[in-house]
């Protein structure tokens, strides 16, 4: 799980300081929101990859049953 997060740290950081170059920052904190969402998203899941998946939870929550 380091790896994932050194990984998307270094393409997050990399990627801001471009958007920043080019005067693009609606479009960087636009970019960071989701970079953070989908770091959330990778620790939820390798922390234990064979726990009830995320939309199954959000479909419980709503109230759905199958």
């Amino acid at each position: 799980m380091v790896y994932f997060i050194i990984v998307l740290a270094g393409l997050g950081i990399y990627d801001i300081l471009q958007m920043k170059a080019k005067k693009q920052k609606k479009e960087a904190v636009i970019y960071a929101i989701f970079m953070v969402l989908v770091g959330l998203f990778g620790i939820f899941y390798f922390t234990d990859p064979e726990r009830t998946s995320f939309s199954k939870l959000l479909i419980t929550l709503i109230g759905i049953k199958e």
